[in-house]
């Protein structure tokens, strides 16, 4: 699946040469080369689950429940190899639906438009041209059923998938997705419930466990999406690990908890990346999206939420985190309610009491676990940028990565510890050696940060 070793680079940065410089990149990933065997190897001998031949036959009403429309080279492929399961199975078309899943603010603008599907399922064949498509629409309450209530969620849930005799998920994530909320349940106990329940999985308290998370039990919103699929009545699950251009990495089939595992650990192994020490005085953050070097202000914001609040997060608390960037600009939905969320607060702890208690949005997500790294780590972004605008969102601004660099001395002292993560939205450090070491930065915490 991927090659074998880590990528090192010469830093390019203009960084102060008294500092002790570690750098690190993901592995190399290799996409599959025949993407159609693959699912058919993975349907054939899925994890901890019958074949689908095996859960169904020809009285079976099935529902298949795609976390978007199926228009790139991973969807498609594995609906082709679920549908060619199903065929062999002995059901008719007319006893298959395909359920897309509701659209929210952080799909991307160039997926395939529902009314597209139809085109796309008829390149595949006659059998899949005569199967049902639906979109799901949480505001139609005549399309729910009532499956009780869980953790104060609603769990309204397309009748399809409630009443189907075989439901399947099917889904793709990417390796700069948080795995935390991506996978067959939440398919599911997000993507087709009613608008209730998924305003109240988007309120404060299902971020919170991110922030704060428990080393004993499942995330908050993970127990949620497991027990609404369960009550569904998920039965099967194929999902895809894809990279930045969408050709998959990864397939796995089988129980659904067991493929949302599996596809996490995969993406896992390529996103971890050993360093050499368990903390660091600054950390240099490349905040790269699916394959664009340099970064905007709304993407430096998630690579400073994805080395600040990770499980073991590596850099020192208090101390520096240099975001360096580009021109690029956001004007998106959920880009303008993170700026709109940050700006109408004069500081991140202001930010946090004003969003606290509320259903967000994708953006006013983003500025609330924001506004919570920056009370841990002072974050400075560098490079050519709006100046005014970074610095009303609550950033420390610097011209260049030289002057980040400078700035964050007046934190660390000279001689600073520094690791550059390259592409840190696909890239989690992670230190496994000892913590039994005579090197003395590891008993040092830097002052956390205090806002004017």
């Amino acid at each position: 699946m991927y090659e074998e070793g880590r990528r090192f680079f010469i830093s390019s940065y203009s960084l102060p040469t008294e500092w002790q410089i570690e750098q690190t990149d993901i592995a190399a990933a290799m996409p599959l080369a025949a993407v159609d065997e693959e699912v058919e190897i993975r349907l054939s001998a899925p994890l901890n689950s019958l074949p689908l031949a095996d859960l169904c036959g020809a009285n079976t009403n099935a529902v298949i429940v795609c976390d978007r429309a199926p228009g790139d080279e991973a969807r498609l492929a594995i609906l082709r190899g679920v549908l060619s399961h199903l065929e062999r199975a002995g059901i008719a078309p007319n006893r298959v639906t395909l359920l897309i899943a509701a659209l929210d603010d952080e799909t991307p603008t160039d997926a395939e438009p529902p009314h597209g599907v139809n085109a796309t399922l008829d390149r595949l064949g006659d059998y899949a041209s005569r199967i049902h498509i639906v979109q799901h629409d949480p505001e139609d309450v005549r399309e729910l059923d009532d499956m009780g209530n869980f953790e104060g969620v609603p769990l309204t849930i397309n009748y399809r998938a409630a009443e189907a005799d075989l439901l399947i998920a099917i889904y793709a994530m990417q390796l700069d997705d948080d795995a935390y909320y991506v996978g067959s349940c939440t398919t599911i106990t997000l993507g087709v419930v009613g608008t209730p329940a998924r305003r109240e999985l988007r309120t404060t308290r299902f971020y919170d466990d991110r922030i704060e998370p428990s080393a004993l039990d499942l995330p908050l919103f993970q127990r949620v999406m497991r027990e609404g699929a369960r009550r569904a009545g998920l039965m099967f699950a194929v999902g895809a690990l894809v990279d930045a251009e969408g050709h998959p990495l990864a397939i796995r089939a089988g129980a659904p908890i067991n493929v949302d595992s599996a596809l996490a650990d995969a993406a896992r192994a390529l996103r971890e990346c050993d360093v050499g020490a368990p903390s660091y005085d600054v950390v240099l953050a490349e905040p790269n999206r699916s394959g664009h070097v340099g970064g905007s202000l709304f993407d430096a914001s998630l690579a400073a939420i994805h080395i600040s609040l990770g499980r073991n997060p590596i850099l020192m608390r208090g101390g520096p985190l240099i975001l360096p960037i580009g021109r690029r600009e956001d004007d998106g939905t959920s880009a303008r309610a993170f700026y709109d969320a940050l700006t109408n607060a004069p500081s991140p702890e202001s930010v946090i009491k004003q969003l606290q208690g509320r259903s967000l949005q994708a953006g006013e997500a983003r500025a609330y676990l924001l506004a919570h790294a920056m009370q841990r780590h002072r974050l400075i972004v560098a490079g050519p940028q709006r100046e005014r605008l970074a610095r009303d969102i609550h950033f420390l601004s610097s011209s260049s990565v030289r002057e980040a660099a400078e700035l964050a001395e007046n934190f660390t002292g000279k001689h600073p510890r520094a690791l550059i993560v390259r592409h840190a939205l696909s890239t989690t450090p992670v230190f496994r050696g000892t913590l039994f070491t005579l090197d003395s930065f590891e008993e040092r915490e830097l002052a956390v940060p205090h806002w004017n």
